[in-house]
């Protein structure tokens, strides 16, 4: 059982936040299942068979960026990721690789999303 429900990242660029999850995702085999704009906002969910992360169009000033870190199933996933979301318009804030500070087997990549949030990609493997 995950300890998350769904996460939600609001956001003043919503069109462009979208556009960013629905590459940067894709490597993770998560896509797009709805979106929805109307004029007072939108919201897009994304995942796998149900949604669980939201991007909420907001209005008004950008919110504090977060750090949110997804699941991959091998080192390649990462590194997919990690050059999706780039080409997808994240800025790198570390290539793929080990990170032995967290642990012997983390192996890790990160990207700078639209919004300013740091995005991240791990495989854990074995511990």
């Amino acid at each position: 059982m995950s300890l998350f429900d769904h996460l939600t990242l609001k956001t003043t660029r919503f069109a462009k936040m979208v556009a960013f999850y629905e590459a940067a995702l894709a490597p993770l085999g998560v896509k797009k299942l709805f979106s929805v704009e109307r004029p007072e906002g939108g919201v897009a969910g994304f995942g796998q068979s149900r949604a669980e992360l939201f991007i909420a169009a907001i209005q008004g000033a950008q919110p504090t960026p977060l750090h949110v870190a997804f699941c991959a199933s091998n080192h390649e996933e990462v590194a997919a990721f990690h050059g999706a979301a780039v080409a997808a318009g994240g800025t790198d804030n570390g290539l793929p690789g080990l990170r032995p500070k967290y642990h012997e087997a983390y192996f890790a990549a990160f990207v700078i999303d639209p919004a300013g949030n740091n995005v991240e990609a791990v495989f854990h493997g074995a511990t």
